[in-house]
């Protein structure tokens, strides 16, 4: 593993390590489980800090952080504190329009459909951007982006984060997935530089670094699946290649240790097929990539109902909704999914897999099913480790969702994904992926080798994630310059705007309101602020010392007798 300057001649791992890792949720175990099993095994105390609470969460995964503590006594669970001060406002429309930027520059401009997600977050008149001609935007981005790094650089840091780092002493701080569009985590990235603990970016997934945000600096130490995440870390994110390790996907090693809970026939009993036909996995996607993913899917089914091969019209469909789309779970009471032949929806509500009842539901559906189809999906993944062949149609209604995301391409290439343009060559691919080839069958182990073990399939991607954070501790990180905190004085107009307009808040969506409605808005929310911090306060404060200053010794005495016993 390369990323930095060694500390020592001893290597970290001859030392028990307190490490901090991270998480905006704990949605987020489901990819770090095996990792923080992982360095307890290896006597290290991990400090699980979390961002959101646990009531943000599913019931499921919440438990799950719970069992982990219950059984790992050198794990602990850590509330950490979001940001609310005056500069919350400021430092998220900087981090925000970096991530806008990065979707009008050459390589991710045609990912129109995250452009408008990171829009979203911008402050209104800064999507006016975007409205620019192309190769002024484009210039104005590469500019503007460099800016607001130095930018970055000059805002405070968080006193209440800079604390609750200091007082968990880490020897490390891992942090994921830190480039979420709405993420404040870059504070613990500059928490590290000042305190000079060594930092490590864990990537969460194979999208992450295509369809988020920028990464705001450089982490000591970052671990990527692959050598094409590696490639973008570098190219897309400006990462320094030293500092890159490629590890591979840790969340999937029991995956290629896993068997089926039953056979086939009874599990096709329970979800509600025929038994006596192979059935066709959908996988559904994420509420972002198609959230009523329905609309394409009923035309799916009325085409393969329609194919020229009998075994297509007679198969059975299970369709798997997406573990975040509880919301929508409604579209599947259309009636041509409802009443279809042969058709069934499991789990109806989705829900993630992380206990051991839903692990076995997913896994069992991929493992006898006879091919795969979705539009684009981690389940593709899990299933190419499963040796299952996967098919998808490029369609144009559903185009900015798979040619429109830059990591769709990780799936296409060498033919993994089998893609067709239409319903009729889809069907065509599909009618033949019925009857299974020793050719395909090592064209997918090809794809899970470099993808998801590019160490070798044999070999778990866990025992290298956690050498790649041990050996992280004898990093030292550069810190943070001093220079561009003189321009703190510059900046605190902007800050008091925003602060103003977002009426203390911490808004993170804003309003699309007329300039006008802003500007009394703001005002409005100043003079507040002006009121109870500059008028109010200072008066009760006054008050409070002229009577203290003028009480008499008897009513003094009095006084604090009555506090003293309401101290005990």
């Amino acid at each position: 593993m390369t990323g930095g300057r060694d500390r020592g001649a001893a290597p970290a791992a001859a030392r028990s390590l307190r490490i901090l890792f991270v998480v905006r949720h704990f949605m987020y175990l489901r990819n770090y489980e095996t990792t923080l099993r992982g360095l307890a095994a290896r006597g290290h105390h991990v400090v699980l800090g979390y961002e959101e609470a646990h009531e943000k969460v599913t019931a499921d995964v919440a438990a799950l952080a719970d069992q982990l503590v219950a059984e790992l006594p050198s794990i602990e669970l850590l509330p950490l504190p979001a940001r609310r001060d005056l500069w919350t406002e400021l430092a998220h429309q900087v981090r925000s329009l970096r991530n806008y930027l990065r979707y009008l520059t050459p390589r991710l401009r045609h990912a129109a459909k995250c452009a408008r997600r990171a829009e979203g977050y911008l402050y209104p008149p800064l999507r006016r951007i975007g409205e620019l001609p192309e190769a002024r935007r484009e210039r104005l981005a590469l500019r503007l982006s460099r800016l607001l790094y130095w930018t970055e650089l000059a805002l405070p840091l968080d006193r209440r984060i800079l604390g609750a780092v200091r007082a968990a002493r880490p020897d490390v701080i891992a942090i994921t997935p830190l480039i979420d569009l709405n993420s404040m985590q870059a504070e613990y990235l500059k928490v590290g530089r000042r305190l000079g603990v060594p930092t490590v970016h864990c990537v969460a997934s194979w999208d992450n670094l295509t369809n988020k945000g920028v990464v705001p600096l450089d982490p000591d130490r970052m671990l990527v699946w692959n050598e094409a995440q590696r490639h973008e870390a570098v190219e897309l994110h400006g990462v320094a290649p030293e500092r890159v390790a490629i590890t591979g996907a840790q969340l999937f090693d029991p995956w290629f240790e896993r068997r089926p809970s039953r056979d086939r026939e009874t599990f096709c009993r329970q979800v509600g097929l025929d038994p006596g036909r192979p059935f066709v996995l959908y996988t559904c996607s994420s509420v972002f990539i198609a959230r009523y993913e329905s609309v394409f899917l009923k035309r799916w089914l009325a085409a393969l109902r329609a194919a020229d091969d009998p075994r297509l019209r007679s198969v059975g469909v299970l369709i798997r909704p997406h573990p975040g789309s509880a919301k929508f779970a409604g579209q599947w009471d259309a009636p041509e999914i409802r009443d279809a032949e042969n058709v069934a929806v499991h789990p109806r509500l989705g829900g993630y897999p992380v206990n051991e009842s839903a692990r076995a539901d997913y896994f069992d559906s991929l493992w006898h099913a006879a091919a795969v189809v979705g539009i684009n999906t981690s389940a593709m993944l899990e299933a190419g480790i499963l040796g299952k062949r996967c098919y998808t149609v490029l369609d144009p209604e559903i185009a900015e969702s798979q040619e429109g995301m830059v990591h769709f391409a990780h799936l296409t290439r060498d033919g993994f994904l089998m893609a067709a343009d239409g319903f009729a060559a889809h069907l065509a691919q599909l009618s033949r992926g019925l009857d299974a080839s020793a050719e395909e069958a090592a064209r997918i182990r090809r794809f899970v080798g470099d993808f998801l073990r590019p160490h070798g399939l044999d070999r778990p991607a866990t025992p290298i994630a956690v050498a790649a954070l041990e050996s992280a501790a004898g990093l030292k990180p550069a810190g943070l310059p001093l220079w561009p905190r003189l321009f703190q004085p510059l900046l605190l107009p902007a800050a008091l705007y925003l602060r103003a307009a977002a009426g203390g808040r911490g808004t993170k969506k804003w309003d699309k309101i007329s300039f006008g409605g802003r500007v009394v808005r703001a005002v409005g929310h100043g003079a507040k602020w002006a009121n109870s911090r500059l008028v109010r306060r200072p008066a009760r404060a006054a008050a409070a010392f002229w009577q203290r200053a003028t009480e008499s010794p008897k009513r003094r005495a009095k006084r604090r007798r009555r506090q003293a016993g309401q101290s005990r």
